[in-house]
C-alpha cells in the first residue's frame, strides 16, 4: 500500500484524498481476499460487478459505490503502471443512480439580482455605527462580484485593488488552486459602489497592503451569507450563488465561454452544470407534458 500511496503523490492529490483512496483500496483488496481468494491483480470485471453487488447489499448509495470504484481505478492504474496488469477493468465501471445536483436549488438572474437590491437597501442599527456602515458598503461590493461575477472566496482573497478598472469597467480575477484567472466586464450596478469603496470605505478599513479586502474574509463572508438567508432563506452559501450564477450563463453562453467566465480548469466543469441545467429543462417538460 505504501507504494500505492507514492504513486497517488504522484499525481499531485491532497493528502486526504489520498487517504481516502487508501481506505476504499484496503476495503476493497479485504473483500476480495476474504470471498475470493486472489490478489486484486487477478480481478476481472465480473469480479467487480461481485463487490458492487456486495456494497449494494449494504445499502451504499450509487455515489458512494462509484467514489469507491474511483479509488479501485486508481489502483488498477497503478498495477498497470507496474505491469502487474495489462488492462484496467474499472476503468469504465460505474452505477447508475440519482445524479447528484451541482447545485441544489439554484437562483435565478432575477432572484440573485432582488437579492443584491435589498442588500444594498439594509439598513442596520449597531452601538458601532461607523464600523458597520464600512462593514455594509464593503459587503455590497463583494456581493456584486458574487452574483455578477460568480467570484468564489478563495478568489476574492487574493484580489488586489490593481485588479479592479472602474474607468474599463472591468474586474481581473485571479488563479486560484482551484481556478484560471479572467477579466470579467462589471455590471453598471457595480460601478459606483466600487468607486465609493476604493475612494472613501477601504482607506478606513486600514488595509495592511494592497489587497482588496482587508481582514479576515472567511469571517466577513460567513456573516455576510446569514445577512443574505435574512433577505432569502433558500441561499446555503456563497457557492450557492456561485453555482447559481454558473447556471444561469449557460442559458445564454455557450460551454466554451462558460468555462472562461467560471475560471473552471476543465470543460468537464462546466458541463456538470450543463447537465443539472438540461435535467431541469426535462423535468420542466415533464411538468407540462407529463406523457411525452
Amino acid at each position: 500500500m505504501d507504494e500505492f500511496e507514492q504513486y497517488l503523490l504522484g499525481l499531485k492529490l491532497s493528502e486526504s484524498t489520498i487517504a481516502g483512496h487508501c481506505y476504499n483500496v484496503k476495503l476493497f483488496i479485504g473483500w476480495i481476499n476474504k470471498e475470493k481468494h486472489i490478489e486484486a491483480a487477478s480481478v476481472g470485471y465480473n469480479g467487480l460487478l461481485a463487490y458492487i453487488q456486495h456494497q449494494k447489499q449494504n445499502n451504499l448509495s450509487p455515489a458512494t459505490i462509484n467514489l469507491r470504484l474511483n479509488s479501485i481505478t486508481h489502483y488498477f492504474d497503478y498495477l498497470k503502471k507496474i505491469d502487474e496488469v495489462r488492462k484496467n477493468p474499472a476503468r469504465t465501471l460505474r452505477v447508475k443512480g440519482t445524479v447528484k445536483r451541482v447545485v441544489e436549488n439554484p437562483l435565478s438572474v432575477d432572484e440573485l439580482q432582488a437579492l443584491y437590491d435589498h442588500y444594498k437597501l439594509l439598513k442596520k442599527v449597531s452601538p458601532h455605527q461607523l464600523n458597520t456602515d464600512l462593514a455594509h458598503q464593503r459587503n455590497i461590493v463583494i456581493l456584486g462580484l458574487l452574483v455578477y461575477q460568480g467570484v468564489h472566496s478563495g478568489e476574492l482573497q487574493k484580489m488586489e485593488v490593481n485588479h479592479v478598472s472602474v474607468d474599463a469597467g472591468t474586474v481581473y480575477i485571479p488563479s486560484s488552486s482551484k481556478s484560471n484567472s479572467r477579466t470579467l466586464q462589471l455590471k453598471p450596478a457595480q460601478i459606483l459602489p466600487i468607486y465609493e469603496y476604493l475612494q472613501d470605505t477601504r482607506p478606513q478599513l486600514k488595509p495592511m497592503g494592497e489587497e482588496l479586502f482587508p481582514g479576515n474574509l472567511h469571517n466577513t463572508i460567513y456573516l455576510l451569507v446569514q445577512e443574505l438567508q435574512g433577505i432569502n432563506p433558500i441561499i446555503t452559501n456563497a457557492l450557492h450563488i456561485r453555482g447559481s450564477v454558473i447556471i444561469n450563463w449557460l442559458k445564454v453562453y455557450n460551454k466554451r465561454q462558460v468555462q472562461y467566465m467560471a475560471g473552471h480548469k476543465y470543460i468537464s466543469s462546466t458541463e456538470a452544470y450543463a447537465v443539472q441545467n438540461l435535467d431541469t429543462l426535462q423535468d420542466e417538460l415533464s411538468k407540462h407534458h407529463p406523457f411525452g
